[in-house]
């Protein structure tokens, strides 16, 4: 009876903690985002790296660009990927969090 006991509030302890949000930002898919600026990394296709350095958040993501990867206006529209360029604003949606990110949509966040 003990051991029930002591099992269930183990359990009742852990759940919240499997539940847990990691990310800030999901989409309906329940893809991660980040939002930057393109840096001097980009090759279509296979890798992007994407950065801020503003005074509040200054991060660097490098992101792997799944095969099917979706390049995007703000509209919705595809467009095409040798389109973006150092300095380009971008959105990102990726799957996977920690070393491995996979990236399976760019928005452009330019005209």
């Amino acid at each position: 009876m003990v051991k029930k006991t002591i099992n269930a509030l183990a359990c009742a302890l852990i759940a919240p903690l499997a539940f847990a949000q990691t990310s800030a930002t999901t989409t309906e898919t329940n893809a991660t985002s980040t939002e930057g600026t393109v840096t001097t990394t980009y090759e279509p296709g296979k890798i992007i790296v994407v950065g801020s350095e503003s005074t509040h958040d200054t991060f660097s993501y490098v992101l792997v660009l799944d095969k099917t990867v979706r390049y995007v206006n703000k509209a919705g529209r595809e467009i095409d990927e040798h389109l973006i360029e150092p300095g380009t604003r971008v959105h990102v949606y990726y799957d996977g969090t920690g070393e491995t990110r996979v990236v399976n949509r760019v928005v452009v966040n330019e005209d």
